[in-house]
């Protein structure tokens, strides 16, 4: 009876893509960074059963001075694609919203694509990021992807060891 089920629901067509399969070779959710390189660093977090992955870039904002340097910016990518067993691509985001310690506000939240990353593992240490990210073509004052410069480029990354 389950050959019989398999069979249908496969020549059905709801088995998934081939690229759908991939499952990464490990869980990779880490703390990375080049260790040549302060300020920077990608907060990779990866879901034990089903893979899926958040991933934060967090670094200064090119726009936005404060009084001390550059203020802080995050790039996000909710999700991706394992492409292999070691390497994911995925769109990424930033975003405006309420701070925490105020009151939400559902209205502050603005959210622009920007671009993707791709991250990929060369053991359980290292690996390389790869970003391509722009400012959106339809992107307007007050809006976060506003004024962002392009940013692209491939960077060495180490797993954060506490």
């Amino acid at each position: 009876m389950r050959r019989l089920l398999a069979t249908t629901l496969l020549a059905l067509g709801f088995a998934l893509p081939a690229a759908a399969q991939v499952v990464p070779s490990e869980n990779w959710t880490d703390m990375w960074y080049n260790t040549a390189e302060s300020g920077w660093g990608l907060s990779f977090m990866q879901h034990r059963e089903t893979n899926q992955v958040y991933a934060v870039w967090y670094t200064y904002d090119p726009r936005a001075r404060d009084s001390g340097g550059f203020k802080p910016l995050w790039i996000v990518m909710p999700g991706g694609k394992w492409t292999t067993p070691t390497s994911i691509t995925g769109d990424v985001y930033v975003l405006t919203a309420t701070p925490v310690q105020q009151p939400w506000v559902p209205g502050n939240l603005k959210i622009d694509p920007v671009g993707t990353f791709t991250i990929s593992f060369s053991g359980s240490g290292s690996g390389t990021f790869t970003y391509d990210v722009h400012a959106p073509a339809n992107a307007v004052s007050g809006t976060p992807g506003f004024g962002l410069p392009a940013l692209a480029g491939t960077k060495a990354i180490t797993r954060q060891s506490f």
